[in-house]
């Protein structure tokens, strides 16, 4: 199976083809490395702070993201453990799932493109085996959790 971290050209333009006022769902497939793996020109890279599992690498840029995702009013729905692939390849090993909801395309965007964001990618990149994600209605998480 390929290994994934960012969208290619077609999907970039199918994302500017949609409606940007649109609610919209993320749904994620998270393989995590079982140790970090920081690039030279990331500043963990070489230290004690990059000698951690890929799950807490990519915990780091959860928060991070986590906040700049609420801040612009979305929010992660669910994330969970991926306990068995029932349909389909189990190549890679999923182990975490998890939908974060944005209440506009817009939105979506704008995370993509804000500082913060970016600077905490990083840890996704250095987490990460590999990452799936589909973009679903997210008019049935419009309201938020009770």
């Amino acid at each position: 199976m390929t290994t994934n971290f960012g969208p290619d050209d077609s999907q970039l333009a199918t994302l500017a083809s949609l409606d940007p006022d649109a609610p919209v769902a993320a749904l994620n497939l998270f393989q995590f490395n079982e140790r970090a793996q920081y690039s030279p020109a990331d500043e963990e890279y070489g230290t004690e702070a990059a000698n951690v599992s890929g799950q807490e690498a990519f915990s780091r840029y959860a928060a991070a993201a986590g906040q700049v995702l609420a801040d612009l009013g979305g929010r992660v729905v669910f994330s969970t453990t991926v306990e068995q692939v029932m349909i389909g390849p189990s190549d890679p090993p999923w182990h975490a799932a998890a939908i974060m909801f944005f209440p506009t395309r817009k939105a979506f965007i704008q995370m993509t493109m804000n500082p913060d964001f970016r600077a905490a990618s990083r840890h996704r990149k250095a987490g990460l085996a590999n990452h799936y994600q589909a973009h679903l209605d997210g008019t049935p998480w419009m309201c938020p959790p009770p």
